[in-house]
C-alpha cells in the first residue's frame, strides 16, 4: 500500500476532514505542511506543480493526485473503505452518502465560510451573520429530525459523510458550532460522539 502524501498549511484547515479519514480506515500517510506567508496564502516553491490552484488539501497517492477535500474523501473511502464508511453503489442509502458529501462543502461550508471573507466592516459582519444565522435555521428542518432519530447522518452508522459534517461545524469555539449546534441537545451530542472517536483525536481535528 501507498504512504499517502498529504499537503496542507496546518492541522487545522480543510485537510482535518482528510486526515481524520486516513486515521479511520488506518491508511499510512505523510503530513507535507507547507510554507505559508502573514496571510495563510501558500508560498511553497513548486506546490503549484503539484496543485496549480495553490490551495490545500492535496494528495498524493501512488500515480493519483488530487485536491478538493470532498473528491478527495470520497477517493479514498471508495477506494479503501468501500461499503464501510460509504455504502456501495447498489445501497438504497448511496443517494443520501453522496448528497451529504457534497451539501457539507457546498451548502453549509459555503456559508459559514463568508464569516471569515469579505467582512471588513462592522455592517458587512453583522450582515453575514444575520445570513449564516438564517441559513442554518434551514439546515436544521433537514439536521434536527435526522439526528432525533438516529446517531449518525445515515441510518447504517457512522460513516464518512459524518467526519465531513463534523469537520464543518467544528467544536464548541467554532462559528459553525455556534449556529448549528449551539443549543441543540441532539447536534451538540452528535458532535461531542464524533469528537471522542480514537481517529478524530489522532487527527488533532479538535485539538
Amino acid at each position: 500500500m501507498n504512504t499517502i502524501k498529504l499537503y496542507s498549511m496546518a492541522y487545522q484547515d480543510r485537510s482535518d476532514r482528510v486526515r481524520w479519514l486516513m486515521e479511520e480506515i488506518g491508511l499510512p500517510y505523510e503530513n507535507h505542511f507547507l510554507k505559508v506567508n502573514d496571510n495563510w496564502k501558500v508560498i511553497e516553491q513548486g506546490y503549484c506543480d503539484i496543485n496549480p490552484m495553490n490551495r490545500v488539501p492535496t494528495i498524493v497517492d501512488g500515480n493519483v493526485t488530487l485536491y478538493e477535500s470532498a473528491a478527495i474523501c470520497m477517493y479514498l473511502t471508495d477506494k479503501y473503505s468501500y461499503g464501510k464508511l460509504a455504502p456501495t453503489i447498489d445501497s438504497p442509502y448511496r443517494p443520501q452518502y453522496l448528497k451529504w458529501m457534497i451539501s457539507s462543502v457546498g451548502t453549509y461550508e459555503a456559508a459559514i465560510a463568508r464569516l471569515f471573507t469579505h467582512t471588513k466592516t462592522d455592517l458587512e459582519k453583522f450582515q453575514t451573520r444575520e445570513y449564516v444565522a438564517s441559513q442554518a435555521e434551514i439546515w436544521k428542518k433537514e439536521l434536527l429530525p435526522i439526528l432525533n432519530h438516529q446517531e449518525y447522518l445515515l441510518p447504517t452508522g457512522f460513516s464518512t459523510c459524518d467526519i465531513m459534517m463534523a469537520a464543518i461545524i467544528g467544536n464548541h469555539e467554532a462559528p459553525g458550532y455556534e449556529f448549528v449546534a449551539k443549543g441543540h441537545p441532539t447536534v451538540e451530542k452528535y458532535i461531542e460522539r464524533l469528537a471522542k472517536r480514537d481517529a478524530c483525536i489522532r487527527a488533532k481535528v479538535y485539538g
